[in-house]
């Protein structure tokens, strides 16, 4: 062939073939290196927001995942309507042989061994979890790289808790000093110590757990007790405990208080 005076060969053209095509291979490459690099960018910011994520929600009860049936709002739901069906039905079956204080005093202390069960077993449960993805306790300086797998922890004791509950009701029930002490309310009153359990449970597993704020000052702090059947501003005894998103936290539920009684001259000179 011969263009404007030059004058070009087959060997030529079929040169320029081929380095046409490695020219285009080398494109080729380069495109499928740059979506590669740009697919592992995407997963590294998704890897680090999710890891943001988690550092931001760990033991921060203030972000609350709305598709959570465990969540603290629900919670305190339960624990408002424990409070409403299951205690009092207890009260009425225990007051058959002992007066209403006695037996109004037995349910919260049966519910305050409850709480303190079950935060023993749920702490447990996560130091074994924990130990069984560390082989040891970490301490502080090396948790904070591991942020998403504690989550991942609290979750995982979340999917399991129906299977937790039932186990705890079981050990509840075979402890020889509840059984000793509480026997009547387990004979008479076996559905409010099951939802207790149930309640309870689910509050030890929050991160951080949820508190159950049982100690009131001698005078009323009407800001986390409401009164009982008595108008007063002393303290007499303990109904129901206060429940606290996390200890010394904000309010969720408030408790239920029984105040002295004030003689009426006591009322106008204040």
């Amino acid at each position: 062939f011969e263009v404007e005076g030059l004058t070009i060969t087959m060997a030529d053209i079929n040169n320029l073939i081929l380095l046409m095509s490695k020219i285009q291979g080398e494109l080729d490459e380069t495109k499928r290196k740059l979506k590669q690099e740009e697919a592992e960018k995407e997963r590294a910011l998704t890897r680090l927001s999710s890891i943001a994520g988690a550092k931001l929600a760990h033991n921060n009860p203030g972000l609350t995942d709305l598709s959570d049936k465990y969540r603290p709002q629900k919670i305190g739901e339960h624990f408002s309507e424990l409070y409403d069906n299951e205690w009092t039905e207890a009260v009425h079956q225990l007051t058959g042989g002992r007066d209403e204080e006695m037996a109004i005093q037995m349910i919260r202390d049966v519910l305050k061994f409850v709480a303190n069960k079950t935060k023993c077993w749920a702490d447990k449960q996560y130091k074994n979890l924990q130990e069984a993805l560390f082989q040891r306790d970490l301490r502080d300086s090396e948790a904070g790289r591991f942020i998403t797998t504690y989550k991942k922890i609290s979750e995982l004791q979340k999917e399991v808790a129906v299977l937790s509950i039932s186990n705890a009701k079981k050990w509840l029930k075979e402890n020889e000093e509840f059984v000793s002490k509480y026997k009547d309310v387990l004979l008479h009153c076996e559905p409010f110590i099951d939802r207790s359990i149930e309640v309870c449970w689910m509050m030890q597993i929050q991160d951080p757990p949820m508190y159950l704020q049982f100690d009131s000052t001698k005078n009323i702090d009407k800001s986390l007790f409401r009164l009982f059947t008595k108008n007063g501003r002393s303290l007499d005894f303990v109904v129901w405990p206060a429940l606290l998103l996390h200890e010394n936290g904000p309010l969720v539920q408030k408790g239920v208080v029984q105040p002295m009684k004030e003689n009426s001259s006591k009322k106008e000179a204040s």
